[in-house]
């Protein structure tokens, strides 16, 4: 009741004891193949009252740039937040690409998608949260499935897999360092269920620099530089 207070939820007593609902959905896949990119996505539901709030979102975190893939993904969200209003994606976006920051290593965790979160029914929105939380929800394998399976009829090198490794510790470290809900829940939660969203193998390297010119290089010139629009 206090952290959601906090968050300028005035319905709600700091001191705790309203009846009190909440759902919540997580997904996060981790491939084998270092060509299909990371998936995390989640959505949620609050309610306390007759207030509810919805948050969520759905990103990839590649380890090899496809800029086709990148674009088809963002296409699709776009896609669904524009069922709903044309805002939609544009702050969702941008929501997502400053939250999924590494500011340590200067660089973004992957190459983003949608996030959103306090979205309150009849909170002021031009559209309908809940159905918009439906539409989100139903559709992220959607989003990244097809991508994947495609991605993943190509063949990859032991040196693409250990660069995967090696990707996939800039992911542990943003979970440990930055993010909310794991943050949070390190506070009293269960150990066992917060980290099983990390990668199931993962490498460091000290100062691991790739070639300049190579596709790990470009790589990270992306997430280093601005985010792109890539719908």
């Amino acid at each position: 009741a206090s952290a959601m207070s906090e968050r300028g939820r005035g319905t709600i007593d700091r001191a705790g004891g309203q009846p009190y609902e909440a759902e919540a959905l997580s997904l996060v896949f981790h491939p084998r193949s270092p060509l299909v990119p990371t998936l995390r996505a989640d959505v949620r539901r609050f309610r306390v009252g007759d207030a509810a709030w919805y948050g969520g979102g759905c990103d990839i975190t590649p380890s090899y740039l496809d800029e086709e893939l990148a674009r088809e993904f963002h296409r699709y969200w776009r896609s669904v937040c524009d069922r709903h209003s044309p805002e939609a994606y544009p702050k969702f976006k941008a929501w997502c690409d400053r939250y999924f920051y590494i500011p340590a290593r200067g660089e973004h965790r992957g190459l983003g998608g949608i996030f959103f979160d306090d979205l309150e029914e009849g909170g002021g929105e031009a559209y309908d949260v809940s159905a918009f939380a439906r539409d989100f929800s139903s559709g992220i394998l959607d989003s990244w499935l097809p991508l994947a399976l495609e991605a993943n009829r190509q063949e990859f090198t032991k040196e693409q897999k250990e660069w995967q490794l090696l990707r996939r510790g800039r992911y542990v470290e943003f979970n440990l360092l930055y993010d909310r809900g794991i943050k949070f829940g390190l506070g009293g939660g269960r150990m066992e269920s917060i980290m099983v969203s990390a990668p199931p193998s993962v490498k460091w390297r000290y100062d691991a620099r790739p070639e300049d010119g190579s596709e790990e290089d470009r790589l990270l010139r992306v997430l280093s530089g601005e985010p792109r629009e890539w719908a």
